[in-house]
């Protein structure tokens, strides 16, 4: 045996415990609570966690899901009042703060039929289910989607895959032009919203978005009733916002749709004037906006696969690019022709009511330090899934906690739970009130945890800012998955360990990290939380405020998203039979609510986000260096202009995060802190993800404002991290780069310089 075989063993333990990284747990807990604090704490927690119960989930969800409640309806009007009678009846202090909001709803139901090379009249309506009752609601939406506009178009079928910007640029290549064409697209890739938009951006008469089965139907699995997953018909509505460019009521883009509120001239078909060249100019005049470029102007309409394939099968041209074949059993074309359609839109636009229900339990010691918890109520059908699941668990998780304060438990912070209304419209209620209570959000508000649709498997599933990692961690260790036997911890770091095994590289130390004369330090496995985009209702906390959010939930096999199989039939099938996951839902929001009202220390921890922010750059570099290659001619140097000034924020941020981090645990673990102490700590940790915002905003959507998370520009819904910078490679735009490093750097100094301020008073006697 040779030297070096006879030394692998003891090379490869150095080089694992080198790239070893403390994991979250790994210090006393529960997070920031001194050692006299935690034994009381933690026998309050499994109190309150004994009390969610998988019957009580079930009863909410049958009551919340018992007919259509879209935004602004009567039924939604009475989930409100449900809703706010629970939380009164548990001793929270609720109230229904109502909002007049700019909503469309459909007059007459969409029309789809083919006029060449055969007349045939599509059915685009969802069959009801012998065996499903609430399948056939006549109460329901038709095929709808929420801020299209009212029209009619005829032309040729152009199929163009997801409706992605380069999707377009390929039809392009191909020597397709979409003007005066009807798209054909499918759902996935990006917000339903931007297909409209990049459709009407290239001339297109009109746009049909359906449900490929490639990607939630029969391709994927048994379809409902058999199976979870999308059967022919079901089409799945939507709002089609330009979520991107900024959510909330369209009519009042400067601020809350509050009475006196500036709204924009509306028109009762199209949302706003469209029909007459004259009206829209004088309405541009007026707003200062781009009408297409601000709303949609072409009639758009979901369908189901089964009526996609009838144009498909009529679709001749070349055979689709690589990756735009679904999963339907012919050869997808592209087009045009020879199928043609026509397709009609009625709908109708006008002011309506929404009610959010705000609730609260008081703090004792920082009443004015508020730990919130929200979750959408409306629903496009009934949405068993989504919102309702949330509202279950969301529910038993307020009963639980208004229990604990009955048997004595005292939360430090103000705990409060808010019942959003239209998130589905485009996260209107939320952001509506978040904008009317901006200082008071700035100045109160700790962290936020959103629950959107909380069950549709049984697989826990966590996004959010870094900082917020440890807290959730820390808490599902102290949960019981009910079918495994397993905490949720185990579960779901063994499952991120398993995806990190699987796409890291061999080599983890990147000479690029390296300084003065030090080799550079691998990262090895770091478990992080997803990042957030947007389409939910932490939007106007994080992205525009500042405030620091996660989005947890248990996911699975989903197939019924905004069809009106998403009810409580397949819940009880397919998604959480016994209701045990509603149930554990609940422990497990209840434990991080409870961790976070009631330590004396917030249970921020900020290691992860420089870990988050160091693999954000590596994902720049990369995206940068494939972008240049790509050129005749590649340049020497590959890094994009400013990318060492950025490292070396991200350093100096990693050396301030490791050094409060250190600082916290101190605090934490000391009785008998001055309690100015405590209170301007908490202050200063408030602050810090303040500090990421951009004064300014992202460049042509300065709603957005945070440095480091946006959803990306061309996506809706995915998240751009390090936007400004993100953006800018992304349309391979190098002024936009050149301005977005120094603006992300300052930004990420900024919360340095936050963080340093925090680390010294904890450091203070």
């Amino acid at each position: 045996m040779s030297r070096l075989r006879r030394s692998a063993p003891l090379l490869l333990s150095f080089l694992l415990a080198l790239i070893a990284r403390p994991l979250p747990g790994q210090e006393p807990t529960p997070l920031g609570f001194s050692p006299a604090a935690r034994a009381p704490h933690l026998d309050a927690e499994r109190k309150a966690q004994a009390v969610p119960t998988a019957d009580n989930a079930r009863k909410w969800l049958r009551t919340i899901t018992a007919e259509p409640h879209p935004a602004g309806s009567p039924a939604d009007e009475k989930t409100a009042k449900f809703v706010r009678d629970r939380l009164v009846e548990w001793g929270w202090k609720a109230e229904i703060v109502p909002y007049e909001v700019l909503l469309n709803q459909p007059s007459a139901p969409p029309t789809l039929g083919i006029d060449r090379p055969d007349a045939l009249d599509l059915d685009i309506d969802e069959e009801p289910i012998a065996t499903d009752k609430d399948s056939a609601n006549s109460n329901a939406f038709p095929p709808f989607h929420g801020f299209g506009v009212s029209g009619s178009a005829s032309g040729q079928v152009v199929y163009a895959n997801y409706g992605k910007p380069e999707d377009f640029k390929q039809l392009e290549d191909l020597g397709i032009d979409v003007r005066d064409k009807i798209v054909l697209c499918r759902y996935g890739g990006l917000f339903r919203g931007l297909k409209v938009l990049n459709a009407q951006r290239r001339g297109a008469k009109g746009i049909l978005i359906y449900s490929d089965p490639g990607d939630d139907g029969f391709a994927k699995g048994d379809v409902y009733p058999d199976g979870p997953f999308r059967p022919d018909s079901a089409v799945q509505r939507g709002s089609v916002q330009f979520l991107s460019l900024g959510p909330g009521d369209p009519s009042t883009p400067n601020g809350p749709s509050i009475a006196g509120a500036a709204r924009l001239p509306i028109d009762v078909r199209f949302g706003f004037p469209l029909q007459f060249d004259e009206q829209v100019k004088e309405w541009e005049a007026k707003t200062g906006l781009k009408r297409h470029e601000y709303f949609a102007t072409i009639p758009s309409i979901p369908i189901g696969y089964r009526a996609a394939n009838e144009l498909l099968t009529r679709l001749a041209g070349a055979n689709a690019p690589n990756g735009w074949q679904g999963g339907l059993p012919t050869a997808y074309h592209v087009g045009p022709g020879p199928a043609e359609a026509t397709m009609t839109v009625s709908t109708e636009y006008k002011v309506r009511t929404i009610w959010n229900v705000i609730a609260v339990l008081p703090g004792s010691v920082e009443p004015d330090r508020w730990v919130m918890l929200g979750n959408h109520r409306d629903a496009w059908v009934h949405g068993a899934v989504d919102p309702g699941s949330g509202t279950a668990a969301t529910l038993e998780t307020c009963r639980a906690l208004g229990k604990a304060v009955k048997d004595g438990w005292k939360p430090r912070r103000t705990i409060l739970y808010a019942s959003w209304d239209a998130e589905e419209y485009g996260l209107i209620g939320s952001t509506e009130w978040a904008e009317q209570f901006a200082a008071d959000v700035d100045r109160k508000a700790a962290l936020m945890l959103n629950v959107d649709s909380a069950v549709s498997g049984p697989e826990l599933s966590a996004s959010g800012v870094p900082s917020l990692r440890d807290l959730v961690l820390d808490a599902a260790a102290t949960v019981t998955d009910a079918r495994t036997g397993r905490p949720l911890r185990d579960i779901w770091l063994s499952a991120r360990r398993s995806g990190w095994v699987s796409s890291s590289p061999l080599v983890l130390a990147d000479p690029f990290w390296a300084r003065n004369g030090q080799p550079a330090k691998p990262l090895g496995f770091v478990p992080q939380m997803g990042p957030l985009g947007s389409g939910s209702d932490y939007t106007a906390f994080l992205d525009h405020l500042g405030v620091p959010a996660m989005d947890v939930d248990f996911s699975g096999k989903y197939g019924v998203y905004h069809s009106i199989y998403d009810d409580f039939n397949w819940m009880e099938k397919f998604g959480d039979p016994e209701f045990l996951t509603h149930a554990t839902a609940a422990r497990l929001y209840t434990a991080i609510l409870m961790r976070a009202a009631g330590a004396e220390v917030l249970p921020f921890r900020f290691t992860a986000y420089a870990d988050a922010l160091r693999g954000y750059v590596d994902e720049l570099r990369l995206m940068h260096v494939r972008q240049v290659r790509k050129a005749a001619t590649p340049p020497a140097d590959e890094n994009f202009e400013g990318l060492p000034a950025l490292a070396d924020a991200v350093l100096a941020f990693d050396a301030e995060a490791r050094a409060l981090d250190a600082a916290l645990v101190a605090v934490a673990n000391q009785d008998g802190a001055r309690p100015e102490k405590l209170e301007a700590l908490n202050e200063a940790l408030t602050r810090i993800e303040r500090a990421f915002l951009l004064p300014e905003g992202l460049p042509g959507r300065t709603w957005f404002k945070h440095g480091v998370y946006a959803p990306g520009l061309t996506t809706g819904y995915a998240s751009w991290p390090l936007p400004a910078i993100r953006e800018g490679i992304e349309l391979n735009k190098p002024d936009l780069v050149k301005t977005g490093v120094p603006a992300t750097v300052q930004a990420i100094a900024r919360a340095s310089a936050a963080i340093h301020q925090a680390a010294a008073i904890a450091t203070q006697p």
